[in-house]
């Protein structure tokens, strides 16, 4: 008898130890925890321009060889980018500029290797940007880089597609150039896109590094908006791209608009550097 309870014992220490075991494999193999409990989180996605614009170069930010312009007016200075802007250019669709400035070309998340980027709901994306101090913000306006989803030309210059953009804009407004998030999604239909959080900000032209940082809540819709590490704007400003993925960083920038009015009334010059990508804030 004492056999046989010592057995009924041991049979249900094994059963109880059997149970906890199978628990706790179910808990591991839960989808999306076990890449939070297992799998250390990845390291925000770097890109500078000291061997741009190499094949190097390329393959590191995901190089998109479509919508790119302006590459004879984008030089590196060891890891920073200089981009030049001539007197009264503007987009490249400009039919009365005497001159071209800025630059533009569009990077794949997917394709640097970055998947996480791409599918994650919400992407941050930060930058520095310095303006020297003999530059001219013109008298209307300009673009800056940003984020985007869907097909490369679908969220840009009018063109409306399954996809959206959140690139930045200065807007003069009376001698300020006031800053925003200039915003395409598949709810604005036609025309250009919109404006939003004009003057949350103001762009400064003081010869020094300033950073800029946004996110972008595809869930939600929310837009956020960091100046020199300070919050500056936070707002539900972009409609129905829940269902379009990150596709990467929409580097883009030139005065306009798309007439020689919205361009600079000398040649200028801005540079860029430290570029950042991650699913949490990075600075």
């Amino acid at each position: 008898m004492r056999i046989n309870r010592h057995f009924s014992k041991t049979r249900r220490t094994g059963l109880n130890f059997g149970i906890v075991f199978a628990s706790l494999l179910t808990i591991s193999t839960a989808p999306g925890l076990a890449a939070t409990a297992d799998t250390p989180k990845a390291a925000p996605w770097t890109g500078d321009f000291s061997d741009f614009p190499s094949t190097s170069w390329k393959q590191k930010w995901g190089f998109v060889d479509e919508g790119d312009f302006g590459f004879d007016r984008m030089t590196p200075q060891g890891q920073e980018l200089n981009v030049f802007y001539g007197k009264g250019s503007s987009a490249p669709s400009c039919k009365d500029c005497p001159s071209e400035g800025g630059g533009q070309f569009y990077t794949n998340f997917r394709d640097l290797g970055r998947p996480d980027l791409a599918d994650a709901p919400t992407v941050h994306l930060r930058y520095e940007v310095k303006f020297p101090t003999d530059w001219d913000f013109g008298t209307k306006g300009g673009k800056l880089p940003g984020l985007y989803g869907g097909p490369p030309g679908q969220a840009s210059g009018g063109q409306h597609g399954q996809a959206w953009s959140t690139r930045y804009m200065w807007r003069v407004r009376g001698d300020q150039p006031k800053g925003c998030l200039y915003v395409y999604d598949p709810s604005l239909g036609d025309g250009y896109g919109k404006d939003v959080g004009t003057g949350a900000w103001n762009w400064q032209s003081d010869g020094q590094w300033h950073s800029i940082e946004q996110s972008v809540d595809r869930r939600t819709g929310t837009l956020t908006v960091w100046y020199d590490n300070k919050q500056v704007l936070q707002e539900n400003g972009i409609s129905q791209i829940s269902g379009i993925p990150f596709a990467g960083v929409f580097f883009s920038t030139f005065f306009g608009g798309h007439a020689t009015e919205w361009g600079p009334r000398r040649d200028v010059n801005a540079q860029f550097r430290n570029f950042q990508a991650d699913t949490t804030k990075i600075g």
